[in-house]
């Protein structure tokens, strides 16, 4: 059983810093939606960039 402090840990170690580096490092972008998905030992991150509207194409 995992309190609140033990869980925020984990949520931290395995989500919130592999997620943070990956931003930093300019593998996802500003605005991109992010899936996680759960391998069998590890958190998978696939980024995809969110697509804006321009005026010229509307």
């Amino acid at each position: 059983a995992y309190g609140a402090r033990p869980l925020k840990r984990v949520m931290q170690k395995e989500l919130q810093d592999p997620l943070a580096e990956k931003i930093l490092l300019g593998e996802i972008l500003d605005g991109s939606t992010v899936k996680v998905t759960a391998g069998s030992d590890r958190l998978n991150f696939r980024s995809k960039p969110t697509v804006v509207a321009t005026e010229a194409a509307a």
